[in-house]
């Protein structure tokens, strides 16, 4: 019956993961927000400003990727029972289903975000500080519930059977390019305010969500409820399908705008009474991007399926198992499958997560070092926070160098730097909130699978930032 369930489990979450793609993780460092000379800092606080403007360079302008999730490698590979063994995945017989499940969560994710600067510039006129950028925005990720875990590791356990009730194995996936123009000026010698205007081109959205499945198991019969949806929205589009009308996919065959929409940032930094505290705040995002209900794609599933004389199956590897299995694999297949539904009668308005960012930074040694605490809080779907500390150097304006702590995320498996250099001709930019600390030989991390790195190449442009009275 193991060998059996599986091969089923394996199979079941493979037709999961294929219309996969929760909200995404920032990819722009936070260990940067108190770096001086950092030319894309105003992302995170449109009141930030460099000394000097800058021109990046096409992609290499500005590049992030960030990895968000509460799962880890050692949750799901598991060292060798004998010397020179290889690795066990959970699924091993071996792995006791107690340790596996000990260490998820009631909801287990996995998001992942990447932004690519096209183009981007910055300029000073006087004490006023503009910036443009055209960048993509691409997000991915899944929530998978405790009991779909639970449900491909024990299988019917119990010699008198099983319940498992999974719900929200959701997915979601989007993509869409940013047109901003940027402001920041000196309204107080104390106070410096920023705002940023946002134009949201929407490229592609997909959402999927297995929203109830009841698996209902008995020596003599299985029963299993299934009730889920799928969603698109693109330009050209369609769904592609097998040959049982079952949608497996998304063809794009003739790209465009599939909607539009507006965001703003706000920001403002402190200089406050006591001498060399800087108190600041940033919030990104707010706005999101209505989709053209001419661009849609609708689909469900909703079935249920019995399997009888599941005791009857024996795991000798015999041809008549095989055929078995093969049966149950296409009956399970069909019950989840997603089959068309007609077009939304209504345009769709997907939000952006708006992020805060509350800054306090204290300088000494004329502000050759400060020390600064970020608290980052996303809200919506897939709500987020960070508590990061940070160490500055700035010996010169040519070199700076950060490090930094996430207390929340950090687990004391990573730590967080950013390095910007100025060679005079050109601006170089490296930066990551979650350095690992513990990997395999192939650079696996082992306890997180949460971090993020941000690049960048620009020219400096123009007049320095006037020196502050």
């Amino acid at each position: 019956m193991k060998t059996s369930f599986l091969k089923i489990s394996t199979y079941l979450m493979l037709g999961c993961l294929t219309l996969s793609t929760a909200r995404a993780q920032q990819a722009t460092s936070r260990t940067a927000y108190f770096m001086e000379n950092a030319t894309h800092s105003h992302l995170m606080n449109p009141a930030l400003s460099p000394y000097n403007g800058y021109v990046s360079l096409p992609v290499l302008g500005s590049f992030g990727l960030g990895l968000e999730s509460n799962l880890a490698f050692t949750q799901f590979m598991y060292p060798p029972l004998t010397e020179g063994g290889q690795l066990m995945t959970f699924m091993h017989p071996d792995v006791d289903a107690q340790l596996f499940l000990s260490k998820l969560s009631p909801e287990n994710y996995l998001r992942m975000g990447l932004q690519t600067s096209l183009l981007s510039f910055g300029y000073y006129t006087g004490e006023n500080f503009w910036t443009f950028d055209l960048a993509t925005k691409v997000r991915l990720g899944m929530n998978i519930p405790y009991d779909f875990f639970a449900f491909a590791k024990n299988g019917m356990a119990s010699g008198s059977g099983n319940e498992y009730h999974i719900r929200d194995f959701s997915v979601d996936a989007g993509a869409y390019v940013e047109a901003s123009l940027g402001h920041s000026r000196q309204i107080f010698d104390f106070l410096r305010v920023g705002m940023k205007l946002k134009g949201l081109v929407g490229a592609a959205q997909v959402k999927a969500n297995i929203s109830e499945m009841d698996i209902i198991m008995s020596p003599s019969q299985w029963s299993i409820q299934t009730k889920g949806s799928l969603e698109g929205y693109a330009k050209g589009a369609a769904f592609t399908k097998d040959t049982t009308d079952a949608v497996n996919g998304i063809d794009f065959n003739t790209p465009g705008v599939g909607g539009f929409g507006m965001a703003v940032d706000l920001g403002a930094v402190y200089n406050t009474p006591v001498e060399n505290l800087t108190v600041s705040l940033g919030i990104i995002d707010l706005g999101g991007i209505s989709w053209n209900k001419e661009n849609s794609l609708r689909a469900n599933a909703q079935g249920s399926v019995s399997f009888e004389g599941i005791d009857g199956i024996s795991t000798d590897g015999t041809a008549s198992v095989e055929d078995q299995l093969e049966n149950m694999q296409n009956d399970l297949m069909e019950m989840i499958a997603f089959k068309e539904d007609v077009a939304a009668t209504e345009n769709y308005f997907q939000g952006l997560n708006p992020t805060f960012n509350l800054g306090v930074e204290y300088s000494v040694l004329k502000n050759k070092i400060s020390a600064g605490v970020l608290y980052s809080q996303r809200v919506g779907n897939g709500g987020y926070s960070e508590l990061m500390t940070a160490i500055n150097f700035r010996p010169i304006k040519q070199i700076q160098l950060t490090t930094s702590y996430s207390f929340v995320h950090g687990g004391f498996e990573t730590i967080g730097f950013a390095l910007n250099l100025v060679p005079y001709v050109m601006n170089i930019f490296l930066a990551c909130d979650y350095t690992f600390l513990r990997y395999t030989p192939q650079f696996i991390p082992l306890n997180t699978a949460t971090t993020n790195v941000q690049l960048g190449v620009s020219i400096p442009l123009g007049k320095k930032k006037p020196k502050e009275v």
